[in-house]
């Protein structure tokens, strides 16, 4: 048991290593890692590079330094899901938000679902553009320089 899990760690830690590779999962990381709802990034993560055969360690890292950033895009995600949706803005500050969150989740997600809904799609409708952006921008900063 412990050999077949040495191996499994052993290739996390080294699959993905190419230039492609490498810009695939900054791309993935940080498109998944800004994911609207806190707390669900790390283990989506860990899927998509299991999945894809991406870089276990440059996942997880990226999608650690995104954190402030995910922050910073939740309210923005959120009002273009209310605005896909015609719905009325989400009233309550991210603090207040939190404080509610961290207290009773279970009633959170009852009573917020759809504000969850909205935030969540406002994120899929920017995804194409996230990753489209973050791959062409990891290509040409992960790129060998040309000997003439």
């Amino acid at each position: 048991m412990f050999k077949r899990l040495k191996v499994v760690i052993c290739t996390q830690l080294t699959q993905g290593l190419r230039q492609r590779d490498c810009c695939q999962a900054i791309a993935v990381a940080v498109t998944v890692g800004v994911f609207p709802i806190m707390g669900c990034s790390t283990l989506i993560n860990s899927i998509c590079a299991a999945r894809f055969k991406l870089n276990q360690p440059i996942v997880q890292g990226c999608n650690w330094l995104v954190a402030p950033v995910k922050i910073a895009l939740i309210f923005p995600f959120l009002r273009l899901g209310e605005w896909l949706f015609q719905a009325q803005p989400f009233q309550l500050s991210l603090a207040e938000f939190s404080q509610l969150f961290f207290s009773d989740i279970a009633k959170v997600g009852s009573e917020f679902a759809m504000t969850f809904v909205h935030a969540i799609s406002g994120w899929f409708l920017c995804l194409p553009l996230i990753y489209a952006l973050l791959f062409q921008v990891s290509r040409r900063l992960l790129a060998r320089p040309r000997i003439r």
